[in-house]
Parts: C-alpha cells; structure tokens; sequence
C-alpha cells in the first residue's frame, strides 16, 4: 500500500535528520482542525478501522495485554502534524523546522 511506504519514509527522515534549534522569535503555528481532518481521511480511507495492538510491545511478555487502536484517528494525528510542519518550513527557519519535527516524532 503506498501509504505505508510514504510513512516508512516519513519515519526515516526522522531517523536520519541532524538538528539543532534555533531560539529566534517565531509566530505562533495556526490551530488545524483536528475533527475536518479526521472526516478527510474517514472519507479517503473508509476500510480503515480500530485495530489489536499489543501493549509495551517491545517487551517479551508471556500474557501481553491487547490494546486497541484507531488508525483513522492514528492517521489523522500524524496528518495535522505535517500540517503544522509544513507550516513551520513555510514560516519560520529550515533549523527550527526541522528541530521541531525531530522533537515532535
């Protein structure tokens, strides 16, 4: 699916990105709405659902706890932060961008 391909891309530019932060004074980024999102994304991606996960995942736990997950909720979370990153290159400094990606991943 290419969506997941473009998040695994996502996450490695997280992995792979040097920062450092520049202190300047910068407007404040604009609120996105968090509920129009939400309804874009139930609307592009309508098999998308609640899911199982397991809790502490990176743990080896014989009787791990089941959690659920939302992956329109997931999905719209990570849109309305790339909104607000974009907003940030468009903006602000490239450094503090990037800076502000890095903190918020």
């Amino acid at each position: 699916m290419e969506i997941q391909q473009l998040l695994v891309g996502l996450y490695s530019e997280f992995l792979n990105m040097e920062t450092e932060f520049d202190d300047a004074d910068f407007e404040e980024e604009p609120t996105f709405d968090y509920d129009t999102i939400k309804k874009n994304v139930q609307t592009n991606f309508p098999e998308f659902g609640c899911y199982h996960s397991v809790w502490e995942s990176h743990k080896i736990v014989e009787d791990a706890d089941l959690v659920t997950g939302d992956a329109i909720d997931d999905l719209s979370d990570i849109i309305k932060d790339m909104l607000v990153i974009k907003w940030q290159f468009d903006n602000t400094s490239e450094k503090y961008a990037k800076w502000y990606f890095k903190d918020i991943m």
